[in-house]
C-alpha cells in the first residue's frame, strides 16, 4: 500500500490565474492540462503528458513517463494525496482532467502543504517555504520562469495573420517539445520540493485537517453573484466615468485624471494648497478652496479614485459559468489561523453610504444612471455602497447571517481574567459607555454620544499594549481628534480599569522569554502554554491556546533591539512573514501582540467551533468575514435565532465565556 502520493499539475490557458482565481481558471474552455507529476512516498517522480503534448515524451528518460492506467492506479493507491494549494490541483481534476478520460480522486485523501508551512508561520509559496527551512530540495527557479512563459498565450506572428484570415479568433501558444520536456523536469522538482518540504514539518493536527477539508468544501460551493446586476452596475460606472473624464478634458486640457503630476501642476495653478493627490489631499482642498473650477476638478478625482468599484471587474473575471465564486476565502491567511480573502476580498468591501441598498440596486439592474444620480448623487459612491448586495443566495434559499459581538473585548476578558469587564458584557451592558463613563467620571446614563465614541475608540485601540499613537490611528476612522495630553489621560484610564489585562501582557512576555532560553521547557501564564520545540532541526516556539491549537514563531531568540524611545532592550525575536509586506524575514514579539495573537485565535477558534455546529443543522455556510458567517438555507427553514444560538454554543474549552451574535435574514448580503 502507498502511503503518500505527492503531485503537481502543469497548465496553460487563455484565462488569467490571479485575477480569476483557481476555480475559473479550471472551467474555462481554453484550460488544459500539460503535464502530471506524481511522486510516490520513497521512490523517484513520475510524470504523466495529456495527448496534446505527448511530443515532449522522446526527449525524457522512458523510465519515468507513465501512462493514464497507471495514474488512475496510483491515486487509487495512495492513502494520502498531497499538494502545495492543493486546492488549485482538487479544481483542475474536477473541471479539466475529465476531458482525459479521469474520474474524480477520493477528495478526503487530499492534504495541503501549504497549509501546512502556513500553520508554521512560514511562507505560504513553495520557494520561499523551502528555502526559510532550507531543505535539501528546492524550487526550480529556472524552470518557472519557462513554465510562467509557456502558461500563457502569445501574440500571432505576422506570418500566421496572412496565413489564416480567422487567426483573431484562434490562440497561439509557445512551446517545443524539447521546452515541454524541461518543463516536465521542472514539474517533476517540484514534487521533489513538495514532498521534501512537507517532511520537514508535522501533519496538521486532526482537528484542523477537518477544518482544512470544510474549508474546501465552503470554497467549492462558492458564492453567488448576481451577475446580470453587475453587469449594467459596471456599464452605468463606464458611462458616468465617460462624462467626468470629457468634463476633465475640458476644464484642464490633459487627456485624463490619471495624470497624476499633470492634474496635480494644474491644480497648483489655480491656487489650490495641496502636497498631494491622497483621499485626504483632496478632501482638505475640497473643504479649503473656493475657486469653481479647481472644485469641479477636484469632485471628478475624488469620484473617479473610488477604487471599491474595481471590485466589480473582479466579481465578472473570478466568476464560474453558475454565476458563482469559488476560492473567495484562504484557510489560515494570518499568522493566527484567522481566514484572508482572495479574488473578490470579501474582507475589505467598504462601509455604506446610505441605507437605501436594494432600492439602488434595481435602478443599477435597469441600467437607470439618471434616477442614481437623482436618488443617491455620485454613482461611485452608490456603485460602492451595493457591493456587499450583489451576493446573493441560491434560487429557493435565503442568507441567514450573524456576526459576533464584540467578540475580541469578551476573549481578551475572559483569556485575563478581567471580571469587571466580563460583568459588562454578562449584563448586557454597552462596553464603550462604561469605558466612556470612567475615562469621563461620569454616570453611566449620562455618557454623551460623543464620549461614547471616545470610549469605542479606547476599548478597540488598546487592549494590545496600544498607547497615543494607537489610540489616535483608531480615532481617524471614527472621527475623533483630542489633544495628546487628554489621549494620555485616557489611556492611563484605560490601564487603571483594566488592571488584569495589564498584567497579562506583562506576564505573557516574561513566560515566552523564559520558554525561549530555556528550550524544551513549558512555562504559563493562565491559558497560554510555551514552549521551544525542535522540529526536524528547525526550532519553533508554540504557544498553545486553550483550544488545543498551537500559534508558531520559527528560530525564536533572544536579540537587542532599539526601542522606540532609544532604550535597547532584549527581546524575543524569530522568524517570520510581515504582516504588511509579506516578506519572510526578522520579527520581534512584545506582551501586547502575544495577547493579540492569543485573543484572536481564540476567536477564530470559536468561530469554526460555531461554522461547524452551524453545519450540522443543514445552514450551510457559504463566506465568513472577521467575525461573521453567512449562510445558505431552504426557504422557511431554520431561523435567525436558532442560527446565532449554533455560533455561540461554547465547546468545553471555553466555559464562562460571556459570547453573543446578532444575526439577519434576508437575500441579499449586507452590513
Amino acid at each position: 500500500m502507498l502511503r503518500k502520493l505527492t503531485i503537481d499539475f502543469e497548465t496553460r490557458s487563455a484565462a488569467p490565474l490571479k485575477k480569476c482565481g483557481a476555480a475559473a481558471y479550471a472551467a474555462h474552455p481554453s484550460t488544459e492540462v500539460i503535464c502530471l507529476a506524481l511522486k510516490p512516498e520513497g521512490y523517484e517522480p513520475v510524470i504523466w503528458f495529456s495527448p496534446n503534448f505527448d511530443s515532449a515524451i522522446p526527449h525524457l528518460p522512458a523510465g519515468c513517463i507513465v501512462t493514464s492506467q497507471r495514474v488512475q492506479m496510483l491515486m487509487q493507491e495512495a492513502e494520502i494525496i498531497e499538494a502545495h494549494n492543493a486546492s488549485f490541483e482538487y479544481f483542475i481534476w474536477k473541471y479539466v482532467m475529465p476531458k482525459y478520460g479521469f474520474n474524480m480522486f477520493d477528495v478526503s485523501k487530499l492534504r495541503c502543504s501549504a497549509a501546512k508551512a502556513a500553520m508554521f508561520g512560514l511562507p505560504r509559496d513553495l520557494a520561499g517555504a523551502c528555502a526559510a527551512l532550507g531543505v535539501p530540495q528546492q524550487k526550480d527557479i529556472e524552470g518557472s520562469k519557462l513554465m510562467l512563459r509557456l502558461c500563457k498565450p502569445r501574440a500571432a506572428h505576422k506570418d500566421e495573420k496572412i496565413a489564416d484570415p480567422d487567426w483573431e479568433s484562434k490562440l497561439y501558444w509557445y512551446g517545443t517539445p524539447e521546452e515541454f520536456a524541461r518543463e516536465g523536469q521542472y514539474c517533476m522538482q517540484d514534487v521533489r520540493a513538495e514532498e521534501a518540504l512537507s517532511n520537514a514539518l508535522p501533519d496538521l493536527p486532526e482537528y484542523e485537517q477537518k477544518v482544512w477539508q470544510w474549508d474546501l468544501e465552503v470554497n467549492d460551493r462558492g458564492i453567488r453573484i448576481d451577475i446580470p446586476t453587475v453587469e449594467t452596475t459596471v456599464k452605468c460606472v463606464e458611462e458616468h466615468s465617460a462624462r467626468l473624464t470629457a468634463s476633465f478634458r475640458r476644464l484642464t486640457g490633459l487627456q485624463s485624471p490619471k495624470q497624476r503630476d499633470a492634474t496635480l501642476q494644474h491644480l497648483l495653478s489655480l491656487g489650490v494648497q495641496m502636497d498631494g493627490l491622497t483621499a485626504k489631499d483632496v478632501e482638505h482642498a475640497l473643504a479649503t478652496t473656493e475657486d469653481g473650477a479647481a472644485k469641479e476638478i477636484l469632485e471628478i478625482r475624488k469620484s473617479l479614485s473610488k477604487s471599491s468599484t474595481a471590485k466589480y471587474q473582479a466579481f465578472l473575471n473570478s466568476v464560474c459559468p453558475d454565476n458563482r465564486v469559488r476560492g473567495a476565502l484562504m484557510y489560515h491567511g494570518a499568522g493566527t489561523g484567522r481566514w484572508s480573502g482572495r479574488l473578490i476580498q470579501p474582507q475589505n468591501f467598504p462601509r455604506g453610504a446610505f441605507s437605501q441598498v436594494d432600492f439602488c440596486i434595481s435602478l443599477f439592474a435597469r441600467g437607470d444612471l439618471e434616477s442614481v444620480e437623482l436618488f443617491f448623487g455620485d454613482p461611485m459612491i452608490a456603485a460602492s455602497t451595493c457591493l456587499r448586495g450583489m451576493i446573493i443566495p441560491e434560487e429557493g434559499m435565503d442568507f441567514v447571517c450573524a456576526d459576533y459581538s464584540s467578540i475580541e473585548g469578551r476573549v481578551l476578558a475572559w483569556l485575563a481574567g478581567e471580571e469587571t469587564a466580563l460583568e459588562v458584557y454578562r449584563s448586557g451592558r454597552d462596553p464603550y459607555k462604561v469605558n466612556a463613563a470612567a475615562i469621563y467620571m461620569v454616570d453611566y446614563e449620562n455618557v454623551t454620544k460623543p464620549q461614547r465614541q471616545v470610549g469605542k475608540v479606547a476599548e478597540l485601540a488598546l487592549g494590545y499594549q496600544g498607547s497615543v499613537g494607537a489610540f489616535n490611528a483608531m480615532a481617524v476612522n471614527y472621527g475623533v481628534k483630542l489633544p495628546e495630553s487628554e489621549v494620555k489621560t485616557i489611556v492611563d484610564s484605560w490601564r487603571e480599569v483594566h488592571p488584569e489585562t495589564v498584567r497579562m501582557w506583562r506576564e505573557m512576555e516574561h513566560a515566552c522569554e523564559l520558554a525561549v532560553k530555556n528550550p524544551g521547557s513549558v512555562f504559563t501564564y493562565r491559558t497560554a502554554r510555551f514552549v521551544v520545540r525542535t522540529i526536524h532541526g528547525t526550532p519553533f516556539l508554540a504557544m498553545r491556546l486553550p483550544s488545543g491549537r498551537c500559534l508558531w514563531y520559527c528560530r525564536p531568540r533572544m536579540e537587542p533591539k532599539t526601542m522606540s524611545w532609544g532604550e535597547q532592550k532584549m527581546v524575543v525575536a524569530y522568524d517570520g512573514v510581515n504582516s504588511m509586506t509579506k516578506k519572510f524575514g526578522t520579527q520581534y514579539l512584545y506582551g501586547g501582540l502575544l495577547t493579540e495573537n492569543l485573543t484572536q485565535a481564540t476567536a477564530r477558534d470559536l468561530l469554526v467551533n460555531g461554522m461547524l455546529n452551524a453545519e450540522k443543522h443543514d445552514y450551510r455556510i457559504v463566506m465568513h468575514v472577521h467575525d461573521e458567517a453567512v449562510a445558505e438555507i431552504k426557504e422557511g427553514r431554520g431561523d435567525v435565532k436558532e442560527f446565532e444560538s449554533l455560533l455561540c454554543a461554547l465547546p468545553d474549552w471555553a466555559a464562562g465565556l460571556p459570547i453573543k451574535a446578532e444575526g439577519w435574514r434576508g437575500k441579499r448580503y449586507k452590513k
